[in-house]
């Protein structure tokens, strides 16, 4: 397997890259508007809740309409966002860890829940 990072849509594979992309998230990056407003993603997180568990999203901050609405779609369904400042850890070690809202239901977490997460997240998601 050959893992390439597209950096612009002129790239040779970046169609193949977006087709792939499309059908993989199709739903939250409204590939397919008939889904939209069908109550799915709120259905989804509902059931989520149901565990009465803390659940630990991470998100795109909040800094075009997209994004903004994203959030707000998050704190409808009774998410949180966290005070940390969270970088998120790179996926390649060539690259640098990119910033993310935390998010979390049905409250927000601890300093010390914060750490703890962040520490499974690079250590045992992302393997470093």
């Amino acid at each position: 397997m050959i893992f390439k990072r597209l950096t612009n849509s002129e790239d040779k594979i970046y169609e193949k890259a977006m087709e792939l992309y499309s059908k993989s998230f199709s739903i939250y990056e409204q590939r397919l508007p008939e889904m939209r407003g069908r109550g799915c993603g709120a259905q989804a997180l509902s059931l989520l809740g149901e565990r009465k568990k803390t659940v630990i999203l991470e998100i795109d901050p909040p800094n075009d309409e997209v994004s903004v609405r994203r959030k707000a779609f998050y704190e409808r369904a009774g998410y949180r966002a966290n005070p940390f400042e969270h970088i998120h850890p790179p996926y390649h070690s060539e690259y640098k860890g990119h910033r993310l809202v935390v998010m979390t239901c049905p409250t927000t977490i601890s300093e010390n829940e914060y750490k703890n997460f962040n520490s499974y997240l690079e250590n045992v998601v992302m393997k470093r």
